[in-house]
């Protein structure tokens, strides 16, 4: 078998395990999870969120923020709170943040004060001014301190007021298209005048992370039954929507596109053949089908 076989496998057997839920919880509270490296490339896809706003005449200096699918570490948050946004409001479906895993995010930006402060153009003292704050005691109290409230789950009842700014980083691929229509209308109603929506899309196939041997498109050659079989564990889901889907979905929602940034996989482009792939993708460019990276930012 190869590498990505043996890791669906494990994922699909452990997904029949009860209480995956309370087991989680328990094992990140006696190992939360840290920052790896994933979190540097965490670094730069904000970076770039940051710089696309401003260009756009955004202002998120003072702004309330959302962050969609915040996950266990708030590396990017924290980033937007030093970029200047008065308050992030983090969301789940699911809790999942730990103490221990929002000081190890704070750890993880102090060692970076410097590249922080040149990369978001503030003083290194604003970079302080957000992190050196007291980081003990309950979540709760952790998060009032960081500038950072806590939403789980996320839906029109549990988020309360305006926002100004919206953004995901490697998350809507994870969220089926019908979900999807439902958050981005979600977004649309609670953002106020001249509120950015921003998303960051990893459109490639992730199965590539723990096996090289894949191209970067390969999912896009399965059946959507077949696709399904692989995603038995929600953890291993990925909807495979094409960048031209995600625009079709927001301009559906009543967004209007300010800008995009793609990144299109050149050596997958020269053998992908369209016809040859399900139904689903047959009437869509190879350009398309071949960008592994979308940058999208719209107005609500």
């Amino acid at each position: 078998m190869l590498k990505w076989q043996i890791r669906i496998a494990a994922n699909s057997l452990k997904a029949c395990v009860p209480f995956q839920a309370k087991l989680r919880r328990l094992k990140h509270s006696i190992k939360p999870p840290v920052p790896g490296r994933h979190h540097e490339l965490v670094l730069d896809g904000i970076f770039e969120q940051v710089s696309m706003i401003r260009q756009a005449g955004g202002r998120i200096e003072g702004a309330r923020v959302l962050e969609i699918g915040s996950g266990w570490i708030p590396v990017a948050p924290l980033i937007y709170r030093i970029a200047g946004a008065r308050e992030v409001v983090l969301s789940d479906q699911h809790r999942l943040l730990h103490p221990r895993s929002v000081q190890a995010a704070v750890a993880f930006l102090r060692k970076r004060t410097s590249r922080l402060a040149r990369e978001l153009d503030v003083d290194e003292a604003r970079v302080s001014e957000v992190l050196d704050v007291p980081m003990s005691g309950r979540l709760s109290s952790m998060l009032e301190a960081l500038g950072l409230r806590y939403v789980v789950p996320l839906n029109g009842e549990t988020l309360k007021g305006e926002i100004d700014i919206a953004y995901t980083h490697t998350v809507l691929e994870h969220i089926p298209p019908e979900a999807l229509t439902e958050v981005f209308a979600l977004v649309r109603t609670r953002l106020g005048k001249g509120g950015v929506f921003c998303n960051g899309i990893d459109n490639s196939d992730h199965r590539r992370s723990y096996d090289e041997g894949l191209s970067t498109v390969d999912f896009l050659s399965y059946s959507d039954f077949a696709w399904d079989m692989q995603c038995i564990n929600p953890q291993d889901y990925t909807n495979r929507l094409r960048h031209s889907d995600y625009i079709c979905l927001l301009t559906e929602t009543g967004f209007k596109l300010l800008n995009t940034q793609v990144h299109i996989a050149k050596d997958a482009m020269a053998k992908i053949e369209p016809q040859k792939l399900p139904q689903r993708f047959r009437n869509k460019t190879a350009e398309d089908l071949c960008t592994t990276w979308s940058l999208i930012l719209a107005r609500a």
